[in-house]
């Protein structure tokens, strides 16, 4: 048993002594880890992409809002007042709230590419050794990681979901459809917006981890958002079974994440976020003990 134990308690006294020597704490790894983010052009280009793509969808989405909302105020002036104009209007009121929130389904491929390069890029330079020499305990290295990859994704995720409510309003005010940010659902989903990025951006990060390569890491985490809900919608077609697990997928638990208003048959705004919350922790726990266990 000492044969087995030894080399671990080892490697776990040597990480003390060098926390010790070196001061090491918690808040200065995850300063490291933000230099290394803030220090590179590509982290600046993709989460600038990320802001104004939520911006420009949002945009996009209000346009729509108002354009439908034109024509049919134009198809239905003989029926004014009627029960059918006033539920279609409270119906384009309902769209008009989700604008804040709709650019997530362009900024959660950006953020899990940067997420996943975040560490599958020390790997592929074999920077990870410089890393895990300087912070011995990698698990700390790893939530370091996290810490700020999430943060900032939140940030960006947020901020962009604000900026495109208030760009939306002046479009909106001539169709009677702005409201105020205190309106019912608005406030939550401006905030979930963040929330959602920074999960997506834990789940990317996590399966870099795992798969320790930039590339490879990319096309796993962009298949479980994109080519997984395809698929399972096609099958569902065959089977009522797929389409239960769908709802569950990260994309599509992250759009009931933010959604004002969701459908009888679709997981309510918290269920999507645990639901999303669990994929994150899952990979989050995956990438942790797959670094303590295997060598750099």
């Amino acid at each position: 048993m000492s044969t087995t134990t030894a080399p671990t308690g080892r490697r776990a006294a040597d990480a003390n002594r060098r926390d010790q020597e070196t001061g090491l704490t918690f808040l200065r790894a995850v300063h490291a880890e933000w230099v290394k983010l803030t220090s590179l052009r590509s982290s600046y280009v993709i989460l600038s992409i990320t802001l104004l793509g939520m911006i420009g969808a949002g945009l996009l989405s209000t346009l729509a809002v108002v354009d439908m909302a034109s024509g049919f105020a134009a198809h239905s002036g003989a029926v004014e007042g009627g029960a059918e104009q006033q539920g279609m209007v409270a119906e384009f009121g309902m769209m008009a709230r989700d604008i804040p929130a709709s650019g997530i389904a362009i900024a959660q491929f950006l953020i899990a590419s940067l997420a996943v390069m975040q560490v599958g890029s020390e790997y592929g330079t074999r920077m990870i050794t410089t890393t895990l020499t300087a912070v011995p305990r990698r698990g700390t290295a790893i939530l370091a990681k996290t810490l700020v990859i999430a943060g900032t994704s939140f940030v960006v995720g947020t901020v962009a979901a604000l900026i495109s409510y208030v760009v939306a309003q002046p479009m909106l005010e001539p169709q009677g459809l702005n409201y105020e940010i205190i309106a019912d659902g608005v406030i939550p989903s401006i905030l979930n917006a963040g929330a959602y990025l920074a999960l997506v951006a834990i789940l990317g990060l996590g399966i870099g981890a795992l798969l320790r390569n930039s590339a490879g890491g990319i096309m796993a985490t962009l298949g479980l958002l994109i080519v997984a809900p395809i698929v399972l919608a096609i099958l569902a077609g065959q089977n009522e079974l797929f389409l239960d697990i769908s709802r569950y997928l990260p994309s599509s638990a992250g759009t009931q994440m933010v959604a004002i208003r969701t459908q009888p048959d679709a997981l309510t705004r918290t269920e999507g976020g645990l639901a999303m919350l669990a994929w994150a922790a899952a990979a989050l726990a995956g990438a942790i003990v797959t670094v303590k266990r295997r060598d750099a």
